[in-house]
């Protein structure tokens, strides 16, 4: 009988020892999944951080192009450098001949750029039409109308940290250009790194009536096609049309630029030039620009700064200038 109870005793000694263990156990259990939960969303917000700035690989097979939306050009674009077409000697249409009021009233005393035509510096030495010009060039001694060209203290677009204004600011599409359309789409903003300038595009409507000169000008916007179609007139008379043309634009200047995305990654701006106070009745046009999208780029800051311009003159640019001997 003894023996009956001591064995009923220990067996139920021992079963209290194994559901206590097993309480310790899920006790701790419970404490390990906690403390892991808190650790995984403490770290969540970092692990995606890090997902999102890794390399994204695309989907897609090979050959197959990223899908787009024709009418959506918003995104930083940044100039292909080293694509035939893209700079500023680019354009091999020719001028057409100043009126006689123009050359009285645009030409500018020199500039510090090369011209696109003009008096040869070397009769046996002209520009290949088929090399890309970066940087500065020296072919010719003036322009076809006399200015002495590629002369250091001449005149060039945002000199003594004036306004660039387009079309000049095409000059530099070393510098990334952003794109904006509003939420209620009824403007884009265009923005350049460049001397920080930047437009707005006023979709449907028409210019004012009674416009203010000013740098930039009015812009309106329309799509035609899959084509955006920017209309600029207004602007002041105080900027060059680019760096390489020895005279300034008009208070009659009228800029019209067509902007197509022709996929993901590209879009091209072809751009023609109308003034009838320098050039009557005729357009100049065949200007190209051709960018690629860089949406990681973030914009530099620029700040134009005359002062820093000025002691960069006294360090180099007089340099320069200085005649040996004396």
């Amino acid at each position: 009988m003894d023996s009956r109870i001591g064995n009923h005793y220990g067996v139920r000694l021992m079963a209290a020892f194994v559901i206590e263990l097993a309480i310790e156990l899920v006790v701790v259990l419970v404490i390990v999944l906690v403390v892991g939960l808190i650790i995984a969303l403490s770290i969540a917000p970092f692990l995606r951080l890090s997902a999102q700035s890794a390399p994204q690989k695309s989907a897609l097979p090979a050959g197959v192009q990223h899908p787009f939306d024709p009418h959506d050009l918003d995104g930083v674009w940044l100039g292909e450098q080293k694509r035939p077409g893209n700079g500023r000697f680019d354009n091999h249409t020719p001028e057409p001949p100043l009126t006689d009021w123009a050359k009285e009233h645009l030409l500018y005393k020199s500039i510090s750029h090369d011209s696109m035509a003009g008096t040869l510096i070397d009769p046996k030495r002209a520009p290949d039409p088929k090399v890309i010009y970066s940087g500065q060039r020296r072919f010719y001694s003036k322009d076809l109308y006399g200015v002495p060209v590629n002369v250091v203290e001449g005149e060039y677009p945002g000199k003594d940290c004036e306004p660039l204004s387009t079309p000049a600011t095409f000059d530099y599409t070393f510098g990334p250009m952003e794109l904006v359309n509003t939420r209620e789409g009824d403007r884009i903003f265009q923005f350049f790194e460049y001397h920080r300038e930047w437009r707005t595009w006023w979709l449907n409507r028409d210019h004012p009536k009674d416009l203010d000169p000013s740098y930039e000008g009015d812009s309106t916007a329309r799509w035609d096609g899959d084509t955006l179609v920017v209309d600029t007139i207004g602007y002041n008379d105080k900027t060059m049309i680019t760096g390489v043309v020895a005279h300034r634009k008009s208070d009659a200047f009228h800029l019209v630029e067509r902007y197509r995305r022709v996929d993901h990654d590209h879009l091209e701006i072809s751009m023609t030039y109308y003034d009838p106070k320098a050039w009557g009745d005729k357009p100049w046009p065949g200007f190209h620009r051709y960018y690629k999208l860089v949406p990681t780029e973030q914009f530099e800051e620029f700040i134009c700064s005359l002062r820093e311009y000025q002691a960069y003159d006294r360090r180099v640019t007089n340099r320069t200038n200085e005649v040996p001997g004396k």
